[in-house]
């Protein structure tokens, strides 16, 4: 509970930083060409994520939930949940969104493009914060700019770390100092958003030189957004039937099994249907 506790937000901010990074090295490489395919990846999304939701109302209805049909329907782009994570499907569509905009009305210069997501994101982020309950809508959202504003500007980033031996160590002591600070203040927003900021700073830093080679991590990396999207599943069906309460260690593991097997067989079945409603 203390490691949840601490952790929080920050295991999502990863999550966001990797895929700014990745949309903007993907900019770089391929342009327009690619910009134009990032409407289809949120079809895709909304596609993968509206079958979860199936599940979550089948679920709800053997439980004798009732669910309005627009609610259902909101669910499927995060902005309702009917038992299911979504606050970060929504953000995630909208981060998308807001990239293929500053894209198009910026002409892919990059300065431009960086300043006008900067300035959409801190546009979003207050109207999450007007429309949305709780602050873990907004409180990472700026991660994905950081991953934005490293991809652009990678090759300078990596060469002034890894200049000399000493100089990556250095840096992550740096940010980790700045991570602590700022999380002993993090009952401030400002300070929140920062020491996430630092946070994945940090991760990225130590990934230039701790290198992990495991199957199974690179399994969970294949499937980390089906696992992050079914977990609740298992973990509903466990407490409904007290496994929570008597037999925790069987209800933790059981769960975790369970959802990476549902996680297995939900990645083939959504690429099977996504690749006939949308290719």
């Amino acid at each position: 509970m203390e490691f949840r506790e601490f952790m929080k937000q920050l295991v999502v901010t990863t999550f966001l930083f990797y895929s700014g990074y990745g949309v903007m090295i993907s900019i770089r490489k391929k342009g327009l060409n690619y910009v134009n395919k990032l409407p289809t990846k949120m079809i895709e999304l909304i596609i993968n994520f509206s079958v979860a939701i199936v599940l979550f109302a089948i679920l709800g209805w053997v439980l004798d939930k009732d669910y309005s049909f627009g609610r259902i329907i909101a669910s499927c782009i995060g902005w309702k949940s009917i038992g299911n994570s979504n606050w970060y499907l929504f953000d995630i569509l909208l981060l998308y969104g807001l990239s293929f905009v500053a894209y198009i009305v910026t002409k892919g210069k990059q300065r431009r493009f960086l300043g006008m997501m900067l300035g959409l994101s801190l546009m979003a982020m207050l109207f999450l914060a007007e429309y949305q309950n709780g602050t873990r809508w907004y409180n990472t959202f700026l991660c994905y700019w950081v991953g934005l504003t490293y991809g652009a500007y990678k090759e300078r980033f990596d060469q002034w770390l890894l200049h000399k031996p000493w100089q990556a160590p250095i840096g992550l002591l740096i940010f980790g100092m700045c991570f602590l600070i700022f999380h002993y203040f993090r009952g401030n927003i400002l300070f929140y958003i920062l020491h996430a900021i630092c946070f994945v700073l940090c991760v990225n830093v130590a990934s230039m030189f701790l290198h992990f080679h495991s199957p199974m991590l690179l399994w969970l990396g294949k499937h980390i957004f089906s696992i992050y999207i079914l977990q609740r599943i298992p973990m509903i069906v466990g407490k409904a039937i007290g496994l929570h309460e008597e037999y925790t260690i069987i209800y933790f593991f059981g769960t975790l099994v369970v959802c990476f097997l549902m996680a297995e067989v939900f990645d083939r079945c959504t690429k099977i249907i996504v690749k006939r409603l949308v290719y």
